[in-house]
């Protein structure tokens, strides 16, 4: 059953943050190249669904983080979150047959807990740890990052109702409510415990932080609010960061049916 504001629990499979999952442990001897060139013969043959092949690639993918095309690509956060969406961008964009740009970009961009696929059929051709991980990957980072969201806008409307005007101090007051500390003394104390390097003097900290530096360190704030708060808080705060998901999703879906309908017109 899919997760739901009104249902954050489920599905039950998610790990509990701190335990790792196995999640490049299939196919140890068959690399990157060779799971490519057979994905687009499969898709040059039209073999079967290409969404399904592609995650059935990803199942047996061996690496967890890869250099490629002059960037470090880094699919899993420790041994406990996955991230599969980033995986299958890699892998659509390195076959030669398949999906047009606008086909892959609809079915990556839209935020669904298993892109589309009933439950059952998105873990089978995952594979029952990657799947798990990508759970983790989707509660810790996902629905974290919207929750984050959810009470940014709070603020921003109490603001306005009490006649001040919105300002970006929203941004500080969330992380203080959520996690107990400002966000840059929180940011101090991930880099420092994960050992990432002050930024170059003129820079900021954020013009040098990377996608997976941000991914990880928004499981990190994921994994200490569910240290600090008790179950019923949890609970509430994660309803939440799935019903501003899920406005997210709406909204995405709207864009994409005023393309649609531009398109057509």
């Amino acid at each position: 059953m899919p997760a739901t504001p009104e249902n954050p629990s489920a599905p039950t499979d998610v790990t509990p943050p701190g335990e790792t999952v196995a999640v490049a442990d299939e196919a140890l001897s068959v690399s990157p190249a060779e799971l490519l060139a057979r994905l687009d013969e499969r898709l040059k043959n039209g073999d079967g669904d290409w969404k399904t092949a592609v995650l059935e690639t990803i199942g047996h993918w061996p690496a967890a983080t890869e250099e490629h095309n002059g960037s470090t690509l880094a699919y899993q956060i420790g041994s406990e979150a996955f991230d599969w969406r980033l995986l299958a961008r890699r892998i659509i964009e390195s076959v030669t047959s398949g999906p047009s740009d606008a086909e892959w970009h609809e079915w990556l961009d839209t935020p669904e807990l298993f892109a589309g696929f009933d439950e059952p059929t998105f873990k089978r051709a995952l594979g029952v740890d990657k799947f798990r991980a990508n759970l983790n990957f989707f509660y810790g980072v996902w629905v974290e990052q919207a929750l984050v969201t959810a009470v940014q806008e709070e603020i921003v409307k109490r603001r306005v109702a009490s006649g001040r005007a919105p300002t970006d101090e929203r941004c500080d007051e969330a992380y203080p409510r959520l996690y107990g500390a400002p966000c840059e003394e929180l940011w101090d104390r991930y880099s420092t415990e994960h050992g990432i390097g002050p930024a170059r003097p003129g820079w900021r900290h954020q013009d040098e932080r990377s996608l997976a530096d941000d991914d990880g360190f928004t499981y990190w704030l994921f994994k200490r609010r569910i240290e600090r708060l008790d179950p019923a808080r949890v609970a509430s705060d994660t309803r939440k960061g799935l019903g501003q998901l899920e406005k997210m999703r709406q909204a995405h879906e709207k864009r994409r049916k005023l393309m649609r309908d531009g398109s057509s017109a």
